[in-house]
This record gives C-alpha cells, sequence and structure tokens, in this order.
C-alpha cells in the first residue's frame, strides 16, 4: 500500500513538472518587435495610412490650406500693381460748374516700392507653404506620439495575459498539490492575490489601449477597425546616421522653413522702406471734361510724364529704416534658436533610438533566462528544494521583462517614426516614405 502511495505521488510529481513546462515551452516564444499592434485579425493597417488619413481630415490642416489660398491671391494682387491705375475724380462748384477728371498712371519707375510689395507677396506665400507642412508635421507627431500609446499598451495586454496564464497555470498545479496535502492554502491565497493584482493591471492597460485608440478615431476621423502592423512599412527600413539626419532635418524641415520665409518677408519690408526716400516716376495720361473754376471749358487730355516724392512726416523715414533692418536681423536670429533647439530634440530622439536598438538583444536574452529560471524553479519546487514564493515571484519577474521589452518596442518603433518624420522622409499626401 506504502509502495501505491509512492508510485502515484513520482507520478502526481512527473504530471505536473510536465504540465506546467508544456505551458511555459508555449509561452516562450520569440518576441518580435515588429509585430502587428492591435486586436483584429482580419486587416491591417500601416502607420503611412493613418498619418495620410489625418492630413486629409484634420482642422488644422483645412485652416492652413485657407491661409496658403489667401497668400496665392496676394501674390495674383501683388502682380497688378505693376500695370496701369485708373482713377476718376468728380466735382460741382457753388456756382453750379461741374468737373470731371479720368486718370490712367503707368508706373515707371519707383525705386524699388513694387519690387518690394511682389517680393513680400512671393515670401508670404512661401510661409503659408511652410505653415501647411508645419501643421501637418505636427498632427503627424501627434499622431506618432499615440501610436506609442497604443503600441505600448498593446504590449502591456500581451505581457499581463500571458502572465495571467502563467499563474493559472501554476494555480492548476496548486490546486493538486493542495488536494494531495503536500501545499498549504497559504501559497494559494497568494497566489490568488498575485492574480487579482494582474488582473488590476489588465484592466489599467486595457483603458490605455482604449484611449489611444479612441485618440487615433479622432485623429484621423474613421474608426479603427485593423490592426497596425509594422513589418512591411518602407518608413522603418531607413537606415540612421546622426551626422546624415541633421543634414536632413535642417534642409527640410517646415518649421525651419517658416523661419527663413520670415526673413524673406523682413528684408522685402526692409528693401520697401528704404525705397520710400526715393522719387515715383509714372506716365499719366489724363482726361478733363469742364472745371470748376471757369466757364467755357467742355474737355482737354494731356499726357504726361508725372514725378511724385512723398518720404513721409520729418525723419520718420530713417527710423524706418533703421527698425527695418533690426528686424531682419531679429528673424535671423531666431532662425539660429530655432535650428538649436531642433538639433536639440533630434539629438534626444536619436539617443532613444539608439538605446533602444542596444537594449532589444538584451532584454529578449533576459526574457529567455528568467523564463529557464522559472522552469528550474518549478521542478525545484515540486522536488522540495524551492519555496512557493520564490516561484511565485520569479513567475512576475518573466512578466516584468515582457513589460520591459512591449515599452522598448513602443520606443524602437516611436522614435523610428521620428527620426523619418523630422529628416523629412514622410510624404504626408501620398502615405508613407518619400
Amino acid at each position: 500500500m506504502i509502495q501505491t502511495k509512492g508510485c502515484q505521488a513520482v507520478y502526481c510529481r512527473f504530471f505536473l513538472v510536465c504540465s506546467f513546462l508544456f505551458t511555459a515551452c508555449a509561452q516562450a516564444q520569440t518576441y518580435d518587435i515588429y509585430a502587428k499592434a492591435g486586436e483584429s485579425s482580419a486587416c491591417t493597417k500601416e502607420v503611412g495610412q493613418l498619418l495620410s488619413a489625418a492630413y486629409k481630415h484634420y482642422p488644422s490642416i483645412r485652416a492652413s490650406e485657407q491661409l496658403l489660398l489667401g497668400a496665392k491671391a496676394e501674390v495674383e494682387s501683388a502682380k497688378w500693381n505693376y500695370f496701369p491705375t485708373p482713377s476718376v475724380d468728380f466735382s460741382r462748384g457753388s456756382q453750379g460748374r461741374t468737373g470731371g477728371n479720368f486718370r490712367l498712371d503707368q508706373p515707371l519707375w519707383t525705386g524699388g516700392k513694387l519690387d518690394a510689395l511682389n517680393e513680400a507677396a512671393h515670401s508670404k506665400e512661401r510661409q503659408a507653404h511652410a505653415m501647411l507642412d508645419e501643421s501637418a508635421y505636427g498632427v503627424a507627431n501627434t499622431l506618432l506620439n499615440v501610436v506609442e500609446q497604443f503600441v505600448q499598451a498593446d504590449g502591456e495586454i500581451k505581457s499581463f495575459t500571458k502572465g495571467k496564464e502563467q499563474l493559472q497555470s501554476l494555480l492548476e498545479m496548486l490546486g493538486r498539490r493542495v488536494e494531495a496535502g503536500v501545499s498549504s492554502e497559504s501559497d494559494r491565497e497568494l497566489l490568488l492575490s498575485r492574480l487579482s493584482q494582474i488582473d488590476a493591471d489588465l484592466i489599467t492597460a486595457q483603458s490605455r489601449y482604449q484611449m489611444a485608440k479612441s485618440q487615433l478615431e479622432v485623429l484621423t476621423g474613421e474608426p479603427l477597425e485593423c490592426s497596425i502592423s509594422f513589418k512591411q512599412d518602407a518608413l522603418l527600413k531607413h537606415a540612421f546616421s546622426f551626422g546624415k539626419l541633421k543634414d536632413e532635418m535642417l534642409s527640410t524641415h517646415p518649421t525651419l522653413k517658416t523661419y527663413e520665409a520670415q526673413i524673406a518677408i523682413a528684408q522685402a519690408e526692409k528693401k520697401g522702406t528704404d525705397a520710400v526716400i526715393m522719387p515715383n516716376v509714372s506716365l499719366r495720361a489724363e482726361h478733363q471734361r469742364g472745371t470748376v473754376f471757369v466757364d467755357g471749358i467742355e474737355s482737354d487730355t494731356l499726357v504726361y510724364a508725372a514725378v511724385t516724392y512723398s518720404p513721409g512726416a520729418g525723419l520718420s523715414a530713417l527710423s524706418n529704416m533703421e527698425s527695418a533692418k533690426y528686424k531682419v536681423l531679429q528673424a535671423q536670429n531666431e532662425l539660429q534658436t530655432k535650428e538649436a533647439e531642433l538639433v536639440d530634440g533630434l539629438i534626444s530622439d536619436y539617443a532613444d533610438y539608439q538605446s533602444a536598438l542596444g537594449r532589444k538583444a538584451s532584454i529578449e536574452e533576459t526574457i529567455k533566462s528568467s523564463q529557464k529560471v522559472l522552469d528550474s524553479y518549478t521542478r525545484l519546487f515540486i522536488a522540495g528544494k524551492r519555496q512557493w514564493l520564490d516561484l511565485v515571484n520569479t513567475s512576475r519577474e518573466v512578466t516584468q521583462n515582457y513589460l520591459s521589452l512591449a515599452t522598448l518596442r513602443a520606443v524602437l518603433i516611436a522614435s523610428s517614426y521620428r527620426l523619418s518624420l523630422q529628416a523629412g522622409r514622410i510624404d504626408f499626401e501620398h502615405k508613407g516614405a518619400r
């Protein structure tokens, strides 16, 4: 009888070890850093498609497009300043006399005033183009931040789910040991407490996931019914060299384009201010019908060159010229300041990317090692050489390692996209890499 019980105990231990190790091996799979994120298995979308949808939908883009149309109209208006200007005067005197004057002025030389207006209008158009790109950049940056939250929450859900399945396997094993009288109820209570904690963590992760999903739907203006795919995304295939990224950013960043256009506007305004002290020469044609001064004048037609000069009150023209000069210098200094800020941000994002890339293999190896330790502790626990608390703590460590990899995955993917965005490698209108 004693021998039979011993055989049953041996069989029970063998069964428990095999059962748990089978579950652990099923969970210890290679972690694909670019696996899709989301619940749907029916369809997938790439981040480039989300960016394109946001570009077409988001209100700030529409506002910037309207601003660009206004700037184009201003360019057209500046062009017409080179054409003749018609004017009509009509007057009536106290003695019943009436007079009318029809005039046509064609500018011949203005000292650069008309050129300054034209250059300012074209610079404002370039600024409006840059502001449109800047709006698209801002929307894209916001969307990428939400994608990072979405990917991290998705990874946390999967990590907590794996951890819960592992604890449930331990619970099944412990239940059989309690029934066999070889484990205590306090061990089961400890495990149930850990399960309650992981359930709470899972609910929190699911809440963050739903929040990120809702934010993506607001940004794109459409429901997110597909998972987000990264494996075939060309935006993640770029090689990142800091020197090249910096050069590309400084030559393409829309914010810098906006500041460059502002410098051009200030220079055009300075040119117009300098031209105020110059006279205007025009060809004038007049046709006069009657006059309020004398009787008997029916009509008269004149064609002549006219010179006008109006430098402004006192020495205001000189003061305005000085002010315009400093506005140009101010705009140039603001550009240099913004360049330094953007380079600083690029350094931070590049450091995040390199750090995540360097830690990827280490964390994956840590997961494998901690899983092996858990398997070993399970065998040692059943053999009576490890405490139950050691086993539960090691299971939690495996889950924490998966959570670390989920965070790293989100940072690696998001920083890759941000670097592509800063380097001007994203084509907003055509959903993806340039």
